[in-house]
């Protein structure tokens, strides 16, 4: 379970940002809270949190396993002066596991691993399990175990955290799952165009084989007119061939294209009409229904395995009541026991309001991102800072500019660019 993640010199985001899920009413008693919304303007930098997560999980995830020897870090240093795309960028998190908190974080440079750190608090003070100075470690008697197999592996571009998962050392491998286990989909639609079937073959199926029939539940209480959802038998042979030459791609987002594409060609949604039952193929299906099933799919997912999920643009092709219907399944604690969290960008400020009667976010789960025109800088900040009252139309107060982060609109700007043009042709356009 996430408590903060912080995040320095990544693209847009050049000082320390931190995105904190500690609750600021702790009336339900959970330490953190289990949806985060981000708000804000287009380019923003809503979507570059995300990403900031992205690489954070990707590089704990790969950095020993995937990642080539001498390679350069592939990350996103601040370009809009001169010294921060020679600085460090640095990532870190907060997390419960096992009841204890723990930091885990690094910095990196184009070339290598400059720092790398994992605290834990047992007892709420601070025990040392290892500390990194580019290739010089340091442990603490927290750390047990074997140390040296995984300092041997470690590579000047690879994390410690990584090599000490593949020299399986159990307490750094739990520590990894911990924080690589995080579920990250960028832009929604082009991510349910293309990768429907996946999501279906490899989520779908499966769900159903442990006892959640998705396929007559969820999609027919969305009204999209899908009632099921079967494997197609002329690309089954294909798509089990394709399946079997796979070699232990652990992750979501590390699945080949065409195995992709064959699941995806695979899949057959069952429509019905009256009495008559219709076999459509994907391609046939809006946007709206594959973006439904992968949210829907990934955030059971999610949920079952007490993970995060992060979505950039999570109300792309979904009407609002469909997000909000996926913000109440990680809201309730009955339906939720693990402590799965959500957090995703949207531009829907309709979710900032009520629904069917209920406020549909708390106040502390709610961040704004605003960019600064002179700089090109990116400020990450909660809704608790302005100290609204209960019971305040958040939804009017964003839009009217109370909090910032929305768009700057030119009064008449784009109205008087068509005038002069018009004008300039002598062309009148009528009432």
């Amino acid at each position: 379970m996430l408590l903060s993640f912080r995040v320095a010199n990544h693209a847009s985001l050049r000082e320390p940002q931190e995105l904190n899920f500690v609750p600021t009413y702790g009336d339900d008693g959970r330490p953190a809270v289990p949806v985060v919304a981000i708000f804000g303007a287009n380019a923003s930098g809503k979507s570059t949190v995300v990403d900031a997560f992205r690489f954070f999980a990707t590089a704990v995830r790969q950095s020993q396993a995937r990642w080539l020897p001498g390679a350069p870090v592939q990350r996103r240093p601040f370009l809009l002066d001169h010294e921060s795309r020679h600085e460090p960028s640095s990532y870190a998190v907060d997390f419960l596991l096992g009841g204890v908190r723990y930091v885990y974080g690094f910095s990196v440079t184009d070339r290598e691993v400059a720092e790398e750190w994992l605290y834990a608090y047992p007892k709420g003070r601070r025990r040392v399990l290892f500390e990194r100075d580019r290739m010089t470690m340091t442990y603490g008697a927290t750390l047990t175990g074997e140390r040296v197999a995984a300092e041997r592996m470690m590579r000047p571009n690879s994390l410690y955290l990584s090599a000490g998962a593949q020299s399986s050392h159990g307490q750094l491998g739990a520590v990894w799952s911990a924080v690589s286990g995080s579920l990250v989909i960028g832009d929604s639609s082009r991510q349910a165009v293309a990768e429907i079937g996946a999501v279906g073959a490899l989520m779908y199926e499966t769900l159903e084989k442990g006892g959640l029939s998705l396929g007559g539940n969820v999609l027919a209480a969305a009204d999209l007119g899908v009632h099921g959802i079967r494997r197609g038998a002329e690309r089954n042979t294909e798509f089990a061939a394709i399946e079997a030459r796979r070699s232990g791609e652990p992750t979501w987002e590390e699945i080949s294209e065409d195995f992709k594409d064959a699941a995806s060609q695979s899949m057959e949604f069952i429509h019905r009409i009256g009495d008559d039952e219709f076999i459509l193929p994907v391609d046939a299906e809006s946007a709206g229904t594959k973006t439904w099933l992968n949210m829907a799919t990934m955030a059971i997912t999610t949920i079952l395995d007490g993970t995060s999920m992060w979505v950039d643009e999570i109300d792309v092709s979904l009407h609002p009541l469909l997000t909000a219907k996926l913000l109440t399944l990680f809201q309730n604690p009955e339906l939720n026991p693990r402590g799965a969290q959500l957090v995703f960008t949207t531009h829907d400020a309709s979710l900032l309001g009520t629904m069917l009667g209920d406020q549909v976010l708390r106040r502390d789960q709610v961040w704004f991102v605003e960019k600064d025109a002179g700089t090109g800088a990116s400020t990450l900040y909660p809704l608790t800072d302005f100290k609204p009252r209960k019971g305040e139309n958040f939804e009017r107060r964003y839009l009217a500019g109370s909090y910032g982060a929305v768009p700057l609109l030119p009064e008449t700007a784009f109205e008087d660019m068509l005038k002069k043009y018009w004008g300039a042709r002598g062309e009148v356009v009528s009432a």
